[in-house]
């Protein structure tokens, strides 16, 4: 019959790394099995995976519940000596311990279990020789032992696991992530040590095994246990281009402080030289920031000089404050051209320097900006740079005056500069912009109203005007507008399945009364790119320096249908198109449409979201005075959030000579292995912009992914572009490690919809 006692024998359960074995006795349940189980037991097995450890037979644990003991035979002597016999069990929910033969002194705490044993719980498997130890001071010492880690999907084997307390050593054991039967690789060790309250474990005489050959040996390493940092080693990156020959890295993790961090890289590439990249990471009670610095000595294809580039980005709040730097810096003008640096600083024309703090109140809005610019195209004049805003501050609000009555408030103040070595002889200065206005809106769940008058006034105070223009011109004009719409919904079922549809047509009138803006400067101003929401703005600039004169009408039409069950929209049509009573008599040098048009061209766009995973987008432009086609796109993507992406997109725009189409996916071609790929090609010119090839094996324990790329590059940056081919290569042992990890970073930029935590 059970024996109640008091708890013996587990002291020492998931102090371990772990690993399997070839037989099936560390409770490796594969996908046929896992499928015979009750549904509520059922666990999803990856797809790269043939099975997981797994045990639901001894349930969950259960805090201060008995041990129940049962055993053929039991004694106990006067001086506290139990002894078991004969398939003995030592229990308590979500653990349990058998054995043939088991001893306790209760006087001592000393126990001894003989003939083997079998220590099980929802989170581990240790099959031992023998085990004995001390219950009051938590120690053991299991013999011959084999063990598995549910949590890790991992198993391994050992002389001798001894444990005291939080702490557990292992002598002459192994670790591997690999299934039962597969020996991929493994890591053996001559004494191992796990420490549970640093996270951390340390082994001597480490041997790398792949397929049981020895191919790494290192006489001391470190590694975690847990998610907690510790400085050491990463794992190298390596890529072999057309341009830059061999170009390797080796990381050096360094754990500052538990909100500070640092990495240093120092790096090789073959025909330039060497270098090193660096990254500080911290995180305050005033926000997270990221210091990056790059530097490559002596580049030999760059007449030998020193080429940099640095990045400092902060997002934080203080209260009702938000902090935002992001400040780069680059060396020279073809650093990205030539280097791909890790430091994932985008390649433009323009590198931002800005600091500016925001303040979210329920009525006012406060905005405080340092910005300015790092050009680094050399083609452009020095009229064609941005100017700085040294500062512009901002604030914005629509305090209610009177029920549905609101006052909608904008200012903004701007210091405009520009460089010291500027010689464009364009006027710098400050410009004050107020647009005050009154909107009333009214609105019921059928449809709204909402009428809005804006006084728009702006001045300037110039520095450096060339002769005959002023130094203190100004502009003040007005604006009203009406905005409607209403909103019908009928019930319907398509394919069995409820929705409800929606049409919603939309009526916009725009006025904004013309005033020669000719004498003005143009700090920032710029004429918006066509689109359906452009269609109801006020201004169809950008910028307070341009107020767009103009009297139009929108008209808008949209459709959507919902699905009942789950309130997803399922799919949205809009069209819409604008008329105008006038020709725009403002405009700038360059402008995108032509100011005499009576009607603007005729936009629609539609999303299907025709399953969970797939949608698809499109988009047209239509000038029904030309009758020609102004823009069209197309894009239909699939993504599974896991391991499966496809892309397909089709960008057209006549008047820029633009015509290009994009394929690019990631599809698994059997459960061990996925193709990735990516096709840019350019139809306008018929030429290939850039391909992507490669393949990706995965198992239990190992990921192996080979990618090729060429792209059309500007080398020289005369214009001309030219094939540049990389080939990266990425190798990972799943549960300890791997080097190439940049081509996870490639393929997030390079996969619409890929995200490395899918992975």
């Amino acid at each position: 019959m059970p024996l109640p006692t008091q708890r013996i024998l587990l002291p020492a359960l998931l102090l371990l790394a772990g690993a399997s074995t070839a037989d099936n006795d560390l409770n490796w349940v594969d996908r046929e099995e896992m499928a015979t189980f009750p549904p509520v037991q059922q666990r999803v097995v990856p797809d790269w995976c043939g099975g997981m450890y797994y045990n639901p037979s001894v349930g969950l644990p259960v805090e201060g519940s008995d041990t129940v003991v049962t055993a053929d035979h039991s004694t106990l002597t006067q001086n506290g000596l139990i002894s078991l016999d004969g398939d003995v069990l030592i229990e308590q929910p979500g653990r349990r311990i058998t054995t043939d033969s088991a001893r306790l002194d209760q006087s001592t705490g000393k126990y001894e279990l003989e003939s083997g044993m079998r220590l099980e719980s929802d989170q581990a498997t240790f099959i031992a020789d023998n085990m004995s130890g001390q219950t009051r001071r938590r120690e053991g010492t299991l013999q011959g032992v084999r063990y598995s880690l549910f949590d890790i999907a991992s198993r391994g084997s050992a002389d001798y696991i001894t444990i005291q307390g939080n702490t557990t050593t292992i002598t002459n054991g192994s670790y591997t992530t690999c299934a039962p039967g597969s020996n991929g690789w493994s890591l053996h060790g001559k004494r191992i040590s796990l420490d549970r309250d640093k996270g951390w474990g340390e082994a001597e005489n480490v041997v790398l095994k792949v397929k049981s050959t020895p191919v790494f040996w290192l006489p001391w390493i470190t590694f975690p246990i847990d998610d907690r940092r510790k400085t050491g080693l990463l794992f190298p990156t390596i890529s072999i281009g057309d341009a830059n020959g061999l170009d390797i890295s080796q990381p050096v993790y360094i754990n500052i402080h538990p909100q500070m961090d640092a990495t240093l890289a120092p790096r090789y590439i073959d025909g330039r030289g060497s270098g090193i990249d660096s990254e500080f990471r911290y995180l305050t009670p005033y926000g997270e920031g990221d210091i990056s610095y790059g530097i490559l000595f002596n580049d030999r294809k760059f007449d030998n000089e020193d080429r940099e580039v640095a990045r400092w980005t902060h997002n934080g709040s203080v209260g009702r404050w938000t902090l935002e730097t992001d400040f780069n810096y680059v060396s020279d003008d073809f650093y990205f051209k030539d280097l791909d640096t890790g430091l994932e600083i985008s390649s433009q024309t323009h590198l931002p320097r800005l600091a500016e703090a925001r303040y979210y109140g329920r009525t006012w809005q406060v905005l405080g900006r340092m910005q300015s610019w790092q050009t680094i195209d050399p083609t452009l004049a020095d009229e064609d740079l941005p100017y700085r805003r040294l500062p512009q501050l901002q604030l914005t609000g629509d305090p209610t005056l009177f029920g549905p009555l609101k006052g909608l408030w904008l200012s903004d103040v701007t210091a405009f500069d520009r460089s010291s070595t500027d010689d464009s002889g364009k006027a710098t200065g400050l410009r004050g912009h107020m647009a005050p206005a009154l909107s009333l809106r009214l609105q019921n769940t059928w449809g709204y109203l909402e009428p809005r008058g804006r006084i728009y006034h702006t001045r300037y105070q110039l520095d450096d005007v060339p002769m005959g223009e002023e130094e203190r011109p100004e502009l003040t004009t007005w604006g009203a507008s009406v905005d409607s719409g209403m909103i019908f919904e009928r019930p319907g079922n398509w394919f069995g399945t409820s929705y409800t549809q929606t049409l919603e047509p939309r009526l916009f009138f725009n006025k904004v009364a013309y005033e020669d803006q000719s004498g003005l400067p143009n700090f920032d101003s710029r004429e918006l790119t066509f689109s359906y929401n452009a269609l109801f703005r006020e201004n169809r600039f950008i910028g307070y320096d341009r107020i767009g004169d103009e009297e139009k009408i929108a008209l808008g039409l949209t459709s959507r249908f919902l699905h009942d069950a789950s309130g997803r929209e399922q799919l949205r049509l809009r069209v819409a198109q604008g008329f105008y009573f006038d020709d725009r008599k403002v405009v700038t040098d360059d402008p995108l449409e032509d100011p005499t048009d009576d009607q603007t061209p005729l936009v629609g766009d539609a999303r299907w979201n025709f399953a969970s995973d797939w949608y698809l987008y499109t988009e047209a432009q239509w000038d029904l005075e030309e009758n020609e086609r102004e823009r069209s796109n197309f894009q239909i993507g699939y993504n599974d959030r896991e391991r499966r992406v496809f892309n397909v997109g089709y960008h057209d725009r006549p008047a820029d000579d633009i015509q290009e189409s994009e394929i690019s996916a990631i599809v698994p071609v059997h459960r061990h292995w996925r193709v990735v790929g990516r096709w840019m090609y350019d139809l306008d010119n018929q030429r290939t912009l850039e391909t992507m090839a490669g393949a990706e094996y995965r198992n239990c324990c190992w990921k192996l992914r080979l990618l090729s790329q060429r792209e059309l590059t500007d080398e020289d940056g005369d214009g001309d572009l030219e094939g540049d081919s990389t080939i990266w290569l990425q190798i990972q042992m799943i549960g300890l490690g791997g080097f190439g990890g940049q081509v996870d970073s490639l393929l997030e930029r390079s996969i619409p919809g890929y995200r490395r935590e899918y992975e």
